[in-house]
């Protein structure tokens, strides 16, 4: 009683009349922590209905099991702030961490070396956006961030690692991780892609659970979170949604009993007015016995040990109907300049910590602190620490809310000018974040002389360079969009580099956010005002990207070609004269001549460099006969001006050109140059695409079972770099090489399961291309009622008919199965329809491409014995002479493979006694280099031919083993 007496009302942290809410979200995180995939939780409410009690109470129920939980807080003022919410996650975990950093088994230390193990020089990337993770693992960075990367796969990049860091925090503490974000309303885009990322790439072997935190009616359908939600349901990860009510009349009497140590009995007439006059508001009941308490008709007596009340008087006081005009009474009964501190505070949002007040303070020279502590002694204020933090949410609106709109525009402009000086003279990124949100929070109405403009949009220029660095593209885009709001009408006479540099970054952030028209505004100012042709082209790259991704293939390539003939590289050349020039230049060098060639350093041909990249994925599309003129451009144009990181890009697409073309020695040659030459050039957002495209040379030539590690090591690059498409695609290589080298179909069948789950959007053709190949997989395991995406989605349908290569792989893998089940009429309609397909050039080759022809060759011998036509045997002819040039490249891959469809040839021409040593032989080879399914065919189409030439008893032999190694595979 005497604590209560000197301390006054203690609420604590107890949650009321919350059980069944709280039991459904430790049923979630059970279930979760059994092995049940990732799990995400969503508790939504009213304001002040205890959302966040319940979420804290369900964070000292996963800390007492053991898991770890990284809790972040967003706010409706700190939205210009990247990444806010999940990178204080983070970084407060990793401050609590260096709490212990003593000795080389700290806690701090121990994450410091699986994350230097696990992530390398990566990690630097995320030191940008979790300043403590820096300090624990010590020591400058030595690997410097490429600015000139695309924005799109920084972004997915740093997703990547978020993912991988959060693995390597479970791994080195052995504990599952929570993730808990509140206010989820307040949320960024960037914040909430990310959280989508780390929830989609989990797997069962995956430790996270997603717990969040949202007002009710604040998320509609184009708000992140709804996206969120959505994609999460789409893609299988359990979603459990909790939504709180207010309490009732019974739960408001156990509140007060407990809260004034009463029994429920002598509360009940106390309780009973408290409910009917805030309805059960959890938030409005307690602010409300604060309230009584400071008026004394709430009162501790001393004489009878309890707490004692004026039944009648609070029964008539007169309240405000809801609890936010409540709130505004009370903030408006403290002295004027409590309330102008207040109000000073809750324009920087819902908390500010010591320091961050005493630099205000210093800038604005007023004593703000002092009245923060009478604020916190009446409750409106929690300080816990070093931080100052408003009580509730709605306290902190109700005195933002208090200033009329135009008085707080002046406000925030103020303040951030007074910090604007503190952020150029310290250097510190969160003085920066938080001076020019508070300008632009003022807007260009608030500016009152001139010069202010020049300043304001300057901040925001180098706030939104932070942000790109934090791989927060949304934000930065909002920061360069409002420096050039700030701009005057002749800014691009008086600033003109600022100008530029700004429209520059715009468009770069808007192609990675997807907003193709404002690209083309940007870019059609810049091309009206720049000085010269060199400061055109940053954003005519940019533009050309747009129309790239907008399928604007041609529009985008028309312009790709005029930029190209300005910087006087010319494509149209006659191939047969530029493929001869190229391999004359090459031959001056040796390779270790070729990977000694000076770096490109000239901006301009840096820039016409990826120009011609580009034009070979334009090409690629519209043209694919041309596509190698582009190719061998940026060969030519590398060892006349240096090399670059996309130089690795050029020779490897070279090399896959000229292993098309038959000369596969040469080309893998210039494969391995092309990885060295990356390594060494430590272009990382160039070795996806360089793998993902040398591993189809490598599979002529290696192993056909080890070239997969290549392509999954081109699938971590492309997802460390950022860039998914060239990750997608390696891993849909991967999955097809996989099945072709007679992997377990049902491992193959789970491995694509994965990447149907995992594939979003922006990889379509990988998936796509996958497709085919996953309904031959289910048609081979026997899935039938599976197989219902045999018909095609639409958008398949679409790029059938833009996309040879896809038509080219959906005509053979109805052909395959067919031939794999025998039938023959439907066999011979597709065989067909696939041979003008296959006949058009196509100028990358793929390991994918002999197993066609090693197919082909059998439908073709099959149906010429059948029809007895010439022009299938001859068909067939052309297979066996392309596997043996293949086979002296590989008899690993290909020797088991020539001798089956010299079997075949020799049925058809009735030489039985060669045939039965060419099928042994074949079964005998598949065995030796681990094709099962291949040893499995052989022994089939064994049995069929004894079974014709009427030896039952062998054919019984052989059909038997094949349907073992069948059932092996």
């Amino acid at each position: 009683m005497g604590r209560l007496a000197t301390t006054g009302l203690q609420f604590g942290d107890r949650v009321f009349g919350r059980n069944a809410e709280l039991s459904t979200v430790k049923d979630a995180y059970r279930r979760w922590a059994s092995g049940g995939g990732c799990e995400l939780v969503i508790i939504s409410g009213a304001s002040g209905y205890g959302k966040s009690l319940l979420a804290y109470e369900v964070k000292k129920h996963v800390i007492a099991g053991g898991g770890i939980v990284l809790s972040g807080k967003f706010d409706q003022l700190q939205q210009g702030e990247p990444f806010s919410a999940l990178a204080s996650a983070f970084d407060v975990y990793c401050g609590i961490l260096l709490q212990d950093s003593v000795g080389p088994s700290s806690s701090a230390e121990m994450l410091a070396s699986k994350v230097r193990s696990l992530l390398g020089s990566e990690a630097y990337y995320l030191t940008k956006l979790i300043p403590n993770l820096a300090t624990i693992l010590v020591g400058p960075n030595t690997f410097p961030m490429n600015h000139n990367e695309d924005c799109d796969n920084a972004q997915k990049r740093l997703q990547y690692l978020l993912c991988q860091f959060l693995e390597v925090i479970s791994i080195t503490f052995s504990a599952p991780v929570t993730l808990f974000l509140d206010d989820l309303q307040w949320a960024d885009p960037a914040s909430i892609e990310a959280v989508n990322h780390l929830l989609l790439s989990g797997g069962r072997d995956k430790c996270f659970f997603f717990l969040g935190c949202c007002r009710e009616g604040a998320i509609n359908k184009e708000h992140p979170v709804w996206k969120l939600l959505r994609s999460s349901e789409t893609f299988g990860v359990h979603c459990t949604n909790v939504m709180l009510d207010l309490m009732d009349e019974q739960t408001v009497n156990i509140m007060v009993s407990e809260t004034l140590c009463l029994s429920p009995r002598l509360t009940s007439t106390l309780s009973s007015i408290i409910y009917h006059k805030t309805k059960g508001n959890p938030l409005f009941v307690s602010r409300l016995m604060l309230s009584l308490c400071e008026e004394g008709l709430l009162r501790p007596s001393l004489s009878r040990r309890r707490w004692e009340w004026d039944k009648e008087k609070i029964e008539n006081q007169k309240l405000p109907d809801t609890v936010a005009m409540f709130l505004n009474n009370s903030i408006r009964e403290l002295p004027e300049h409590v309330q102008s501190s207040l109000c000073v505070l809750s324009c920087f949002g819902a908390s500010a910590d010591v320091s961050s007040i005493r630099t205000l303070e210093k800038a604005l020279d007023k004593n703000i602190l002092d009245d923060l502590n009478v604020a916190v002694a009446k409750g409106l204020l929690d300080k816990i620490g070093a931080l100052y933090r408003f009580s509730h949410d709605r306290i902190q609106e109700a005195t933002y809310n208090m200033m009329p709109d135009q008085a707080r525009r002046l406000f925030h402009f103020s303040f951030g000018l007074s910090l604007a000086s503190l952020s150029i003279d310290e250097g510190d990124d969160g003085i920066l974040f938080i001076a020019v949100n508070q300008l632009n929070h003022g807007g260009p109405a608030a500016v009152q002389d001139p010069s202010q403009s020049f300043t304001v949009a300057d901040m925001n220029l180098r706030a939104g360079k932070k942000a790109i660095q934090m791989a927060d593209f949304k934000i930065a885009s909002s920061y360069f969009d409002h420096g050039i709001s700030f701009l005057r009408n002749n800014h691009w006479m008086e600033h003109y580099d600022l100008s530029l540099e700004l429209f520059e970054l715009a468009a770069k952030c808007a192609l990675t956010n997807g907003d193709h028209d404002r690209v083309k505004l940007l870019y059609e100012q810049v091309l009206t005002e720049a000085r010269s042709f060199e400061d055109k082209l940053d954003i005519a790259y940019t533009n050309i990207r747009a129309l790239f991704d907008a399928s604007c293939l041609e529009e985008a390539l028309t312009k790709v070609l005029y930029v190209l003939n300005k910087v006087g590289v010319v494509l149209s050349e006659d191939l047969m004269t530029l493929l001869p020039n190229t391999k004359s230049m090459l031959a001056q060098y040796s390779d270790e001549q070729l990977l000694s060639r000076p770096v490109m350093t000239d901006r301009t041909k840096l820039m016409a460099m990826k120009f011609l990249s580009i034009a070979q994925l334009c090409l690629f599309h519209t043209n694919p006969k041309s596509q190698p003129k582009a190719t061998l451009q940026v060969v030519q144009y590398s060892l006349r001006h240096g090399m670059s990181g996309l130089s690795s890009v050029g020779f490897v697409f070279y090399g896959s050109f000229l292993a098309c073309q038959g000369e596969i020695p040469e080309g893998y040659r210039y494969v391995k140059i092309a990885i060295k030459l990356a390594e060494k050039m430590n272009a990382t957002d160039c070795m996806g695409d360089v793998l993902a495209v040398g591993s189809q040379v490598m599979g002529y030539i290696e192993p056909l079972q080890s070239v997969n590690d290549v392509m999954i090591r081109g699938h971590e690059y492309g997802l460390m770099s950022g860039n998914i498409s060239s990750a997608m695609l390696s891993l849909a290589m991967s999955i097809v090489v996989d099945y072709w080298s007679g992997k377990p179909l049902s491992l193959v069948k789970s491995t694509m399961d994965d990447m149907l789950r995992r594939t979003s959007s922006k990889s379509t053709l990988a998936l796509i291309q996958t497709l085919p190949l996953y309904r031959s997989a289910l048609a081979m395991i026997g899935n039938v009622d599976d197989i219902s995406m045999i018909i095609g989605t639409e958008e398949e349908r679409k790029m059938r008919e833009t996309t040879l290569h896809l038509l080219k792989v959906v005509h053979f893998n109805k052909m395959y199965v067919g031939f794999m089940f025998r039938s023959y009429n439907e066999v011979k309609q597709l065989a067909n329809a696939y041979d003008a397909i296959a006949s058009l050039p196509f100028n990358i080759i793929l390991i994918s491409d002999y197993m066609h022809m090693f197919y082909g060759g059998l439908i073709n011998f099959w149906i010429a014995r059948k029809t007895g036509d010439a022009i299938w045997f001859e068909r067939g002819q052309v297979a066996i002479q392309k596997m043996r040039s293949y086979a002296n490249c590989s008899s690993w891959n290909f020797k088991n493979k020539l001798l089956l469809l010299q079997a075949e040839q020799s049925f058809h021409l009735e030489d039985f006694e060669s045939a039965k040593v060419y099928y042994d032989d074949a079964i005998s080879h598949a065995q030796e280099y681990k094709f099962v399914h291949e040893e499995a065919l052989a022994c089939e189409l064994a049995g069929y031919f004894l079974s014709e030439r009427g030896d039952k008893n062998s054919s019984l032999f052989y059909f038997l083993r094949a349907q073992r190694k069948y059932h092996e595979w």
